[in-house]
């Protein structure tokens, strides 16, 4: 038992007051004889005790009002978990995130997530300062208020519908905390505890504050089914009046959960459909295009969490490129280009009109113009040192070296979206760079040597082979990849087909020409080159424009991995969130909550009893008086 007004008690002292009421109290009575009534003297021995009872009962019960109002100022605490607390820094961690607005039953997570952060805060006081950070918008700037702007702001919370990332979140919810300089602090974390959501970091901080997690929301009743990025031309850039495909593959679930309907939408008509089954792909065919700009989405049928069923893609059509050569490239290189102008893919041109130019031994890298480079490496070792002066002199800072150790080496790496598994290069260059020099190593053979790099060069990109494409340097001159190979790199290597894409909460990558966004509602934000805009709720298409004229669409999805919903394990959670106790029942998170109680404090029951014991004085003073008045005054002779 404690008081958290202790002062308040010297109030107590005004039980003086009736005491001395009590004691100094005199009736002064005037005697008169009357002879006829002293048989009545008995019967006034017998009032007068009821009347000193009855001041002695009133006595205690003002002495107990007075009592009771004292210890209610004085805020009396009883041991126990009360209401009663010390100032609490208390941290809501709300996920927001794409998963909480999976539906379960007829509401979303976040709403049930809404109503047991409101819970946590049924007993917090003024004294209480409260952040509620939203996990599924870390760029939301969350400052302290009171527990009613908390809670205004926890209604207010809809789904972001980007990745949560909670592991962060945690940290940043510690250093408020810690920086609070308050008598106690804790962290909510109001979550579905997704297992995607967090990573081996969370217990990186010193003295970590008590975290209440909930763990109440249930896990999937179904799998959910979900669709993965689109991919355009098998990663080639589709051409102008030229036939493509899209293929998207289907997660979630098992194969034998059956096939999915799945439907593709161009210009906002259905293109193709197909059905699927988890853990394939649909591959529906499209076009042809006219030079310009496709959009459209892939959809699935909606299951319990809709905002993934639906991937938008956005890609730039152009016609087929014209490619130009500087010296011989053999008949193999020759024959593989005839193929890709038979089949419309790409036509032949002048170096000067050329879209892309096939140097062996890096003959004309130097030249001027847009075009971009495809470096072949010599066929003769001795050539090399000639060969890197032509790199030095374009500003391209990678060399080739020539390659003694002899032996066969396989593609091993690759990221180019050809099949090279089958190629076995006999004769190679090691691609060497620069210190500090740029590049991106596309493939790889056994031993790791780079055998194709892709260079930003300083007047246009440049592929570098780290093998000339004959017969015998390597195998590919007869293999089945050879043709595509070439096509990817004369389409546009590193390509995936698409425009450019982002994740609902990332930034939009944005040229420096760019003078605003359109968002897929139709409003439109300005910008300029210091401007950073995120995609913090929609998916969708968003245009990119320099006053009228349209620069780029940018395809925005769903993150990928927050359609896993799998949660943390319990045994896992303590393992990554330090001091956490973890709670399923939200009447128990409700007393859970404030993690520094002082006992229960007391002061509306007293109140409420200094009430009662008022009525009961009244009603006793009120009988009393009617007493008086009912009853004859005894007289004395």
């Amino acid at each position: 038992m404690s008081f958290l007004s202790p002062l308040f008690l010297l109030a107590a002292t005004a039980v003086a007051v009736p005491l001395a009421l009590h004691l100094f109290h005199r009736n002064e009575s005037r005697r008169v004889v009357f002879p006829a009534l002293r048989y009545l003297l008995r019967t006034e021995k017998d009032h007068a005790r009821r009347i000193r009872m009855r001041q002695l009962l009133l006595l205690l019960v003002r002495c107990g009002v007075v009592v009771l109002l004292a210890l209610a100022g004085a805020r009396l605490v009883l041991s126990g978990r009360g209401a009663a607390h010390p100032p609490t820094a208390v941290v809501v961690i709300l996920d927001n995130s794409l998963s909480a607005g999976r539906v379960i039953g007829d509401a979303r997570v976040l709403d049930r997530l809404k109503d047991v952060a409101l819970r946590g805060l049924t007993d917090a006081t003024a004294e209480d300062r409260v952040w509620v950070l939203r996990a599924g918008e870390p760029w939301d700037v969350a400052v302290p208020g009171t527990p009613d702007e908390a809670r205004v702001r926890i209604r207010t919370t809809e789904v972001a519908g980007g990745r949560g990332d909670l592991s962060s979140a945690l940290r940043r919810a510690h250093q408020l905390v810690a920086d609070a300089d308050m008598t106690a602090g804790e962290v909510h974390l109001v979550s579905d505890l997704q297992a995607t959501a967090f990573d081996d970091s969370a217990t990186a901080i010193d003295e970590a504050p008590p975290v209440l997690a909930w763990a109440g929301i249930p896990e999937p009743a179904a799998p959910n089914h979900y669709l993965l990025e689109a991919t355009i031309g098998g990663g080639l850039p589709p051409l102008a009046n030229r036939r493509t495909e899209i293929s998207v593959g289907l997660a979630g679930g098992t194969p034998d959960d059956g096939e999915v309907p799945v439907r593709l939408f161009v210009g906002g008509r259905v293109r193709g459909a197909a059905a699927v089954r988890s853990g394939a792909a649909a591959v529906l065919p499209v076009g042809p295009f006219p030079e310009g700009w496709a959009e459209g989405y892939v959809e699935a049928d909606p299951d319990a969490l809709r905002d993934d069923d639906r991937r938008w893609f956005a890609v730039a059509i152009h016609p087929p490129p014209v490619v130009a050569t500087l010296a011989p490239v053999g008949l193999f290189v020759e024959s593989a280009l005839a193929v890709l102008v038979d089949a419309g893919r790409a036509s032949l041109g002048s170096p000067a009109a050329a879209d892309v130019l096939i140097l062996p031994a890096a003959a004309g890298l130097t030249a001027t113009g847009p075009a971009r480079r495809v470096v072949l490496a010599p066929t003769d070792p001795t050539m090399a040192p000639a060969v890197n002066r032509r790199p030095a002199d374009a500003g391209v800072d990678w060399r080739f070296r020539a390659d003694d150790s002899g032996g066969e080496a396989a593609v091993t790496e690759s990221s180019v979206p050809v099949d090279l598994s089958g190629v076995r290069v006999r004769d190679r260059y090691l691609l060497e760079a620069d210190p500090g020099a740029a590049g991106a190593v596309l493939a790889r053979l056994s031993d790791g040597t780079p055998w194709i790099v892709a260079i930003e060069g300083p007047r246009a990109p440049v592929l570098l082979i780290g093998s000339a494409l004959v017969e015998s340097a390597s195998t590919l001159p007869v293999d089945a990849s050879m043709v595509p190979l070439l096509e990817w790199m004369v389409t546009g290597w590193g390509a995936s087909g698409s425009g450019p894409s982002a994740r609902v909460g990332e930034a939009i990558p944005l040229p420096s020409s760019a003078t605003e966004v359109v968002r897929p509602d139709g409003t439109t934000m300005p910008v300029d080159g210091s401007v950073e805009v995120r995609t913090p709720r929609s998916a969708g298409i968003y245009r990119v424009m320099r006053g009228d004229s349209l620069l780029d669409l940018v395809a925005v999805n769903a993150p990928v991995g927050e359609s896993i919903l799998d949660p943390m394990p319990p045994n896992r959670l303590s393992d990554v969130v330090p001091n956490v106790e973890i709670v399923d029942d939200e009447q128990r998170w409700a007393r859970a909550a404030f993690t520094q109680r002082q006992g229960f404090e007391s002061w509306r029951v007293l109140l409420a009893l200094a009430l009662v014991l008022l009525l009961v004085e009244s009603w006793i003073a009120a009988a009393g008086g009617s007493h008086a008045r009912a009853e004859p005054v005894a007289a004395t002779s």
